[in-house]
């Protein structure tokens, strides 16, 4: 089981680019945050939910009335419209455009919870949380122009850049078996306080 710290306070979903891996789980103390991946479900039994890494390793999370449960689905540049809130993980070139490497477009019951703006992430990459501009600004081709307090970003869309749709469901809707990332709080019991719990949508 892979785990990672957090290093800054946003929806943990938006923010997967952001961790830094941490060796072992053991090094995961009281009140750290973290992710896990790598895990899928094996069992869900109220509030509380198992999940088991490959090596037959598990760990609880236990999920709070504000965790989010998130459904991640492919998206495609078809999908993106002005208005839609988006999370944009980009690479600086060194003319200082930026080229997106990943992008989540963000439900709006998930975007008033999020960072909004532009910022340096500690792998070096840019986070932009933004929403796709209107009329003259606009998404066009494979270029993405953005609403920031500053102004208007703008992001190229290489065919290689991997795009997802994020959709908040209900817990009835984890199953045993599903593939999981589950972010949050290490609890002194050695339990995890979910933020989110995400899975990719059944083919």
């Amino acid at each position: 089981m892979r785990w990672f710290t957090k290093p800054n306070k946003l929806v943990p979903v938006i923010a997967a680019a952001v961790m830094l891996v941490v060796p072992m789980a053991a090094d995961a103390a009281p009140g750290d945050r973290v992710t896990v991946t790598d895990s899928t479900i094996a069992t869900v039994n109220g509030d509380n939910v198992t999940i088991a890494s490959p090596d037959g390793s598990q760990k609880v999370a236990k999920v709070q009335p504000d965790t989010l449960i998130l459904r991640r689905e492919t998206g495609t540049l078809g999908a993106i419209k002005p208005g839609d809130a988006l999370a944009v993980t980009a690479k600086r070139g060194t003319d200082g455009s930026l080229t997106a490497v990943s992008i989540n477009i963000i439900a709006p019951e998930l975007w008033s919870r999020a960072r909004k703006g532009q910022w340096a992430m500690e792998s070096g990459d840019i986070m932009t949380n933004a929403v796709v501009a209107q009329t003259v600004e606009r998404v066009e081709g494979h270029t993405l122009y953005m609403k920031l307090d500053q102004g208007t970003g703008t992001i190229s869309m290489p065919t290689t850049t991997v795009i997802h749709r994020l959709t908040p469901v209900r817990l009835d809707d984890l199953r045993v078996g599903m593939r999981v990332t589950v972010r949050g709080v290490v609890e002194p019991d050695g339990t995890i306080k979910a933020s989110s719990i995400t899975f990719d949508r059944p083919g």
